[in-house]
């Protein structure tokens, strides 16, 4: 199922107009959903992209698969496998965690985010998964255990500006679902579930 279709490099970003609406879908959602909630969110979302890998054949997981495109999704990220899916939010979890995290014990973290660091290997083993689970299990203890996320401090993210631990929290709730559609769209094109 992989494709030799030409896709943009990865980093190229979002349609512009994607990248308002998106903005402001998200700064909706950091008004009407609580820490508790959005934290909850990213749970359920979690458990979804599980139970789409567990229902997966083993050859599934492992072949890339060209879908249309999806909001929130770059070009480049269109031709991945559920590994792929599962590796890249397993390394955007643990960053948006360390965020949350300093930004919560008042430390702006140096550096940027860059966008085009986060796009997986293609020849990825079954410790992708491993990793997912991990990295859930990381952000959902620390964020859980923090009584409430501090405002006060913001980060920059390269599309959505600068964002308080609120803001990231629900952000990394709305990035899983954005991924658990990919993993939906890539599993439909298998004609797996």
């Amino acid at each position: 199922m992989a494709s030799t279709q030409k896709l943009q490099p990865p980093g190229a970003g979002l349609p512009g107009w994607e990248r308002v609406m998106l903005s402001g879908m998200l700064k909706l959602g950091c008004l009407l959903k609580s820490d508790r909630s959005a934290l909850e969110s990213f749970r359920r979302e979690s458990e979804i992209l599980l139970s789409i890998f567990d229902q997966a054949d083993l050859n599934d997981v492992c072949e890339p698969v060209l879908i249309g495109r999806l909001t929130g999704i770059e070009d480049s990220s269109r031709n991945w496998s559920l590994l792929m899916v599962l590796q890249h939010l397993s390394m955007v979890n643990r960053d948006m965690l360390k965020i949350i995290d300093a930004l919560n014990r008042g430390i702006v973290p140096r550096g940027t985010v860059a966008i085009d660091y986060y796009k997986p290997e293609s020849d990825l083993d079954l410790d992708a998964a491993d990793n997912f689970k991990e990295a859930t299990y990381d952000f959902l203890e620390v964020v859980g255990a923090l009584e409430k996320l501090d405002r006060r401090l913001t980060y920059s993210h390269p599309w959505f500006g600068n964002m308080n631990s609120h803001q990231w929290n629900v952000l990394a709730a709305a990035h899983m679902k954005i991924h658990r559609k990919q993993a939906q769209a890539i599993v439909a094109k298998l004609g797996v579930i």
